[in-house]
Formats: C-alpha cells, sequence, structure tokens
C-alpha cells in the first residue's frame, strides 16, 4: 500500500501538500480535499461570501478585511468550513481514545478512563496538541480571528482533521494515527494518568480573581484503625465544599473539587458568598472603628451618660403618660413601639410625633401640657435601672471616675429620676431648660464638662439612639453605644455608631480594673 501511495504522489504536480500531510498522519492520504476542509475555520467562508457579495454589489462591509480575496479553488465549495467535520472527529476521538485506554489499562474502573479520557480530550490539551504537531500552521483563517487566550481554533482544527482521517482512511487508520504517532510522539498516556488536577489550586486562583477570602480546615478521624482527614472549605465564611482523604492534601483536594462543583451546580452559591463578602467588610470596618474608640477611651477620668434608654427604662411610662394626654384631649392611643420610635429628642418632640397630622400647634400645645402633668406624677410607676447599670456605676464611681447626665428630658424629670435611683453616683444631671440647647447640639455636654472641670480629653460619651451619636461627635467625644435600650444595634451601626455594647458591665471593662487616681 505504501509502494502504491508513493507511485502516485510520484505521478502528482501537487506533491507538496501531500508531503506536509505525509509528515503529520505518518501516511500519504487519498482524498486530500477533505484534509484542507478540516483546516478551513468558518471564517474563510464567511469572507467568502462578502467577496461574492461585494462583486455583486451587494456588501455593505466595505473594511479591509472585506476586500481580501481568498482563492476559493484551495478548498472544497465556497460557503463551506470544518464544522461538520469537527463534530464527527469529536465523536471518532472520543471512540478511539476509548478504545486504546480500555486495552491499556485492563484493570482501571470506568471512573479512571473516563477522567483520563476527558484530560486527552479536552479542548487545551488538544489545542496545545496541534500546535506541537505544526497542524496550526496548516489551518486558513481571515486576519479578524482571535488565536490568542481562551480561542479553541487550532483544537477544533485537530477534530475535524481526525475526522477527515476517518472519511479518508476508516476507523483503523484514525486507531493507527493516534496510537502511533499522537501518543507515541505527543502524549505520554502513563504521564497524563498519574497527573493529579490541583482542584484547590484552581479554587484558589477563582476566589483570587474576586478578592474572596478562602480557608480550608481539616479534622481527623479513626477509620478501621487507620487515620482518615476531613476537609471543609469556606469561601467568604460560607460551606462550599466537603472532602475526605488519607492524608491533608487529599482531603483539601476532594473538598476543593467538591466546591467547584457546587459553584457549577448552585447558581444561589455566588450570591451568597458575595453577600457574605459584603457582611464581612462591614464587620471588619467595625472592628476597626471599635479598635479605634478603645484606643480614644484610654486615660479617661469621666463619663457622661444619656439617661433614657440607656441608665433607665422608662418606655412604659413615657408610653403611658402620652397615651393618657391623647386620651384626654381625643386623639387615639399610641403602641409601645410607636413611642419607642418617637423619643430621643425631646418631650416637646414626643407629643408632636404622637398627635394625629394635621394638628394646630395651640392643640399640641394643649397635649404637651397635659403630658407633663402625668409623667411628673406617675414617672417612677414603671421605670427602673437596666439589669447591672447599678453595679456598673457604684464601680466606676468607686474607681474615682466623674459622672454626669444629659438628657432632652425635662429638667425637673431628670433630677427626680437620678435623684431617686442613683443618689451619690451621678455628679451633674443636666436636662432640657431654656438656656442650653437640645441634644445634638454640644451646649449640655459643654455645661456638664465645666461643672466637672474636666474637658474632651479626658471625657467619654454613653448613650443609646443615634441622637447621642450626634451629640458625641458634635462635642468631640468618643462614644459607646448601648444596645439595651430603645435602638437596635444595626440600627445605631447604621446611624455612625462606632462601638455598641450589649451590656453595662462591658463599659466597665472597657475603663479598666485600676483607679483613675492610680
Amino acid at each position: 500500500m505504501k509502494i502504491l501511495d508513493s507511485i502516485r504522489l510520484l505521478l502528482r504536480k501537487d506533491k507538496r501538500p501531500y508531503l506536509q500531510l505525509k509528515d503529520i498522519l505518518g501516511f500519504y492520504p487519498k482524498n486530500i480535499r477533505l484534509y484542507r476542509l478540516a483546516l478551513q475555520h468558518k471564517s474563510v467562508s464567511y469572507y467568502e461570501r462578502e467577496n461574492e457579495n461585494r462583486r455583486n454589489g451587494k456588501s455593505k462591509d466595505n473594511s479591509t478585511n472585506a476586500k481580501k480575496r481568498v482563492k476559493s479553488s484551495q478548498y472544497i465549495g465556497r460557503y463551506v468550513n470544518n464544522e461538520r467535520l469537527e463534530f464527527l472527529g469529536d465523536a471518532v476521538l472520543s471512540a478511539v481514545v476509548a478504545d486504546i485506554l480500555y486495552k491499556h489499562y485492563a484493570g482501571k474502573q470506568e471512573g479512571f478512563l473516563t477522567t483520563l479520557r476527558s484530560r486527552i480530550v479536552c479542548r487545551k490539551s488538544l489545542n496545545k496538541l496541534a500546535v506541537d504537531m505544526g497542524l496550526d500552521k496548516l489551518v486558513h483563517y481571515t486576519g479578524v480571528v482571535t488565536t490568542g487566550h481562551n480561542s479553541f481554533m487550532n483544537g477544533n482544527a485537530f477534530e475535524a482533521f481526525f475526522g477527515a482521517i476517518y472519511l479518508d482512511r476508516g476507523y483503523s487508520y484514525c486507531y493507527r494515527f493516534m496510537e502511533e504517532v499522537v501518543f507515541r510522539k505527543y502524549i505520554n498516556v502513563d504521564e497524563v494518568a498519574n497527573q493529579e488536577e490541583n482542584f484547590k489550586s484552581n479554587l484558589i486562583e477563582w476566589c483570587q480573581r474576586f478578592q474572596y477570602k478562602t480557608v480550608f480546615t481539616q479534622q481527623e478521624k479513626r477509620e478501621d484503625n487507620a487515620p482518615k482527614f476531613v476537609s471543609e472549605v469556606r469561601v467568604e465564611g460560607v460551606l462550599c465544599g466537603k472532602g475526605e482523604g488519607y492524608s491533608k492534601k487529599e482531603s483539601d483536594q476532594a473538598a476543593a473539587k467538591d466546591a467547584l462543583s457546587q459553584l457549577q451546580r448552585d447558581k444561589n452559591l455566588p450570591k451568597r458568598i458575595r453577600r457574605s463578602m459584603a457582611e464581612n467588610k462591614e464587620k471588619a470596618k467595625r472592628q476597626a472603628s471599635y479598635d479605634k474608640t478603645i484606643k480614644d477611651i484610654e486615660g479617661r477620668d469621666a463619663v457622661i451618660f444619656d439617661l433614657d434608654g440607656t441608665l433607665l427604662n422608662t418606655l412604659d411610662d413615657l408610653a403611658n403618660s402620652t397615651n393618657r394626654a391623647l386620651t384626654e384631649c381625643g386623639y387615639p392611643v399610641r403602641t409601645r413601639d410607636e413611642v419607642r420610635e418617637f423619643v430621643g429628642n425631646g418631650v416637646d418632640m414626643l407629643i408632636k410625633r404622637a398627635v394625629p397630622q394635621g394638628t394646630t400647634d395651640e392643640d399640641t400645645a394643649a397635649c404637651l401640657s397635659a403630658f407633663k402633668k402625668h409623667y411628673l406624677e406617675h414617672c417612677r410607676d414603671n421605670t427602673k435601672p437596666y439589669a447591672g447599670v447599678s453595679e456598673m456605676l457604684d464601680t466606676l464611681r468607686k474607681r474615682g471616675y466623674k459622672m454626669a447626665v444629659v438628657s432632652n428630658k425635662m429638667q425637673e424629670g431628670v433630677t427626680e429620676l437620678c435623684d431617686t435611683y442613683f443618689k451619690g453616683m451621678i455628679d451633674v444631671a443636666v436636662g432640657c431648660s431654656e438656656d442650653v440647647r437640645k441634644k445634638p447640639s454640644p451646649d449640655m455636654v459643654e455645661k456638664v464638662l465645666r461643672q466637672l472641670f474636666s474637658d474632651t480629653s479626658k471625657a467619654l460619651y454613653v448613650g443609646d439612639s443615634e441622637v447621642d451619636v450626634m451629640t458625641a461627635a458634635s462635642a468631640g467625644l468618643p462614644c459607646v453605644s448601648v444596645s439595651w435600650g430603645f435602638k437596635t444595634k444595626e440600627f445605631l451601626y447604621s446611624k455612625g455608631a462606632t462601638m455598641v455594647v450589649d451590656k453595662p458591665a462591658t463599659i466597665t471593662s472597657l475603663l479598666g480594673g485600676s483607679s483613675v487616681n492610680d
């Protein structure tokens, strides 16, 4: 057969393409037109159409590439390309590789053979193989086709080339070409089989692309008196994969493989990771603010407290007096939660928010008067210090801290409540009066500092609302916000709080265990 092929070749005038293909295939092709078609990229047939349309005056593309002539005599037809041969070659290639691997690895299971075949016939592998064989230099394409990163044009051409071998010479020659040429010269099957795909590196690279933090953790367990490891991988704290192995490396690889699979199957998983990343960034931002506040409060010798929602739980009495005033004036009552939202800016604003929209200033003033009368008589019915507050104040007093209260509550109410619950603990108590502006103005804080013989470099502010956050900022004081009052922790952070604590004992700890006079 080889002798006959050589004789036929000597009789041909166009020997060069046959010799080129012989160097690649290891045998002479019969129908060279099939191989030319296999090496014709779809971009060529597109520009063939453009050339004809241009000649017929139908083309709308006057670019340089559209005017480029591609000699159709080199190819089969003017409008065809290698895509159909690629389809055929893909199927035949897969069958031939499976046939060879099945015989070469007689004792291996399906999973091993499937994985190995996938590594050999994947686009990346075929692309490299086409370049190594020099097939890429024979592919015909126009200048607008990219051959850079992520282009599999050469690998696709190899599949089409394989389809051409099948149509030209049959299955036996496909088998011979793969076994004697490809596997002998270009691909060491045993080396490919021993390659371990680094799923962990692939996952880490994917995470680095989005700046996600990836953490692998391992636990050891005993199985059949042998150690075995169980790994979990979390991306931005979200559990993405689990895996087991007889070494930490093996279990990590299994967990990473599971994570990559989960990321492909579960469309919501990337969303959860992005959401967790945003939350983690917010936590980190809060931690940085917390650390800064810790540093700022060092060396302070005075603490200024808000009253309602910080030291005293006054909500029930405020709600009762508000509803008593509303009832007397013929207005509908408010719920406890509504009153909670209304407080913080003084009783004038509390009543203004509580009365129905459109109430005249005169009627609002009458309702406020009714509130004040009732509240002064009943401000202690249900009011009491929050758990741990009295112990906190007592400890700080013993350590030598100066302590004060500033409140938008009426001065009479502030004085009575402080005398009732914190007598001997609070040095100065300032409430709403005509000579100072309400919080968040710094007036009350400045008045307190003068009476305490202190200044902004030595004082700390403690409150439970956004008004307190603004007051501390306007006065130039570090602020510790509390979550046990009228506002939630998330609300306080959204309003600029830099530190939110959950119990009074934390404030005691923040201010140290030794006396300020030591």
